[in-house]
């Protein structure tokens, strides 16, 4: 095979291997991703229970507050009683009294509501912490098997772009420039092999006698179906 077939062959096996790491690169990068993702919807829920809680908390300090105030407000009233000389005005501060005290066993009950929503909220949120704390372990551990994986991955990308810019270098002009065109509309494949009497970039038959010419030509030949370089291999380079 002469050397410049051999120098596409060689760049081709390069950018077959550039796809090949950053497929698997896109792949542990989007596995990080999705850890992420679900590491920070726990949190979204952890962080809105949270909210939830102090909202709740305050509620009930709030009605804690008009009970205190309720409570004072009977008192004060329960103490004029003594001062009190008519039925009717006894009867107004009385009548007074009670609404007070309806009023503050309506707040009561609410504040053992609200004792519960937060007793169920905390409970929540305690499961909630506990299952963000075991996956975030998890995306820990797994995100420090995926760096190193990643890093080795670009130092291998690096290794090859230096490779495959050699060989292109190497390349006349014209030659590189066809390459680069095919790598770009033939979805990366740009040289392939010929085999049985066929291009096996589009799987066409090959006519005979072009297909026979390849085995001693010393010129470059593309596939006349889709325009790929073609090589055939013989048993020394087998």
């Amino acid at each position: 095979m002469q050397q410049k077939m051999e120098n596409l062959v060689e760049l081709q096996q390069i950018d077959d291997n550039i796809s090949e790491t950053l497929a698997a690169r896109r792949k542990l990068e989007e596995e990080g991703m999705a850890l992420t993702s679900e590491l920070e919807k726990i949190q979204e829920v952890v962080d809105k229970l949270t909210l939830d809680l102090d909202t709740a908390e305050k509620e009930k300090r709030e009605l804690e507050e008009i009970a205190v105030q309720g409570q004072e407000k009977i008192k004060k009233s329960e103490k004029r009683l003594p001062e009190i000389r008519t039925t009717k005005e006894y009867t107004a501060v009385m009548k007074e009294i009670d609404s007070a005290k309806k009023a503050n066993h309506e707040v009561q009950e609410k504040i053992k509501l609200k004792d519960s929503d937060i007793e169920a909220v905390t409970r929540e949120k305690d499961e909630s912490e506990n299952t963000l704390n075991e996956i975030r372990a998890k995306v820990d551990e797994r995100n420090a098997e995926i760096s190193p994986q990643i890093a080795e991955f670009d130092q291998n990308l690096s290794a090859k772009a230096e490779s495959r810019e050699q060989l292109l270098n190497n390349l006349p002009s014209s030659l590189k420039r066809r390459y680069k065109i095919l790598i770009e509309q033939r979805a990366g494949v740009a040289v392939v092999e010929a085999k049985g009497g066929a291009c096996l970039g589009c799987n066409m038959r090959l006519p005979p006698q072009f297909f026979n010419s390849l085995h001693s030509s010393d010129e470059i030949q593309s596939c006349p179906h889709c325009n790929r370089f073609l090589y055939v291999k013989t048993k020394e380079n087998a």
